[in-house]
């Protein structure tokens, strides 16, 4: 209830800036003013009541509303950031542009609309774009056979997520010829009774050493029988906070659940991780994946050869990016520490706008090579 409160403060506040400042640089009157306020507060309870809308009402009315509510939401947060920025700019020059103003304002607030308009467009053209492959190779004496693995995270599908996104995100998997595929989490967003076509085309996504994944905290907001029921359709076997151990590799899939469902998430994760990896084998792989990319130095100290992670979205739409790396020290990328690596993903969706700026969409393809033991790297000195 506190994070709806204090999301709505800020949103209605990011609102009526704006609106004030439009009308301070247009010469707006006050009775045109004072409507747009009340426009304000409406637009700002609009992702409360997209939540609300009946289940039972036409799947077209509810995606476009949905769509309209949440691609306005990056519209309001440019339209923010640039009238915030003109004022910060505008502060501190007064002195000098105080009598040439009332000619520039109305110039300032085209300009603000001109600019968010190319944003936002370039966003969603952005955002609607096949995933990008990034692609990494590792070396390892510990499998048994060159392995191929692929991770995605961060779908989130649901009612703005089309079935024919899903089926060329899966042509793009199938080209890659995994041998085995992981879902870090927040696979669903929503309205889970209407992805019956998209759990078909999950449950016929095949690889040899199987499908598994983690929960992320979006799979939690739908009700998790609901998503658990949603995972089992689809095939896709999820390590909630346990491991798997696939022999024919000598490799250990261990899994950690999203603590969303905890008053101190980050420290029950970390408690979680702590306990998960406590005793495992270091001469086999060790693979650990969860939704949020926490606990990676106790997967350092516990010899985890790759920590797969998501979450983040590297913020998704910039500069959200530096307020995300307030909470998450490891937001975007490959990190090394030790003989350990973390990978934290992008996400192969969106969530909320259909909007991605500076941070697109991903899968991630992993090389796993095999090598021998070097059991000469250190020979005994000459006599």
């Amino acid at each position: 209830m506190l994070f709806f409160l204090a999301f709505f403060t800020i949103y209605l506040t990011m609102h009526v800036f704006t609106w004030y400042r439009f009308c301070s640089q247009l010469f707006i009157s006050p009775r045109p003013a004072k409507f747009g306020y009340i426009v304000c507060v409406f637009l700002a309870i609009t992702p409360v009541l997209a939540h609300l809308l009946p289940i039972s009402w036409p799947q077209g009315i509810v995606y476009l509303f949905w769509q309209l509510t949440f691609t306005w939401l990056a519209v309001i947060f440019y339209l923010f950031m640039f009238q915030l920025t003109i004022f910060l700019i505008q502060t501190i020059l007064w002195p000098f542009i105080k009598s040439i103003w009332p000619a520039i304002s109305p110039w300032a607030a085209r300009f603000t609309i001109l600019a968010c308009l190319i944003v936002v467009g370039y966003g969603f053209v952005e955002a609607s774009r096949p995933p990008k492959l990034l692609q990494y190779e590792f070396e390892s004496t510990k499998i048994t056979r060159d392995l191929r693995i692929v991770f995605l995270s961060d779908l989130h599908l649901g009612v703005q997520k089309s079935s024919t996104r899903l089926k060329n995100l899966i042509g793009l998997i199938e080209s890659q010829d995994p041998d085995i595929i992981i879902f870090g989490g927040d696979v669903v967003n929503d309205h889970l009774e209407w992805l019956e076509d998209e759990a078909m085309q999950l449950r016929n996504l095949g690889a040899p050493f199987g499908k598994y994944g983690v929960l992320g905290n979006h799979e939690f907001y739908p009700g998790i029988k609901k998503s658990m029921d949603l995972f089992r359709q689809s095939e896709i076997i999820i390590l909630d906070n346990e491991k798997e151990y696939l022999d024919d590799l000598n490799l250990t899939l261990a899994g950690v659940s999203d603590p969303t469902p905890y008053p101190s998430p980050r420290e029950h994760q970390e408690e979680v991780t702590l306990r998960l990896l406590r005793n495992i084998d270091e001469d086999r792989y060790n693979l650990l994946v969860s939704h949020r990319p926490w606990g990676f130095e106790h997967a350092v100290r516990a010899g985890v050869d790759l920590h797969l992670a998501g979450h983040t979205h590297n913020g998704q739409i910039f500069p959200f990016r530096y307020f995300v790396q307030l909470q998450f020290e490891y937001i975007y990328g490959l990190y090394e520490l030790c003989e350990s690596r973390l990978i934290v993903t992008s996400g192969a969706g969106s969530w909320g706008p259909p909007v991605r700026v500076m941070a697109p969409s991903e899968i991630v393809v992993i090389d796993i090579i095999v090598t021998q033991k070097d059991e000469n790297r250190y020979p005994e000195p000459a006599p």
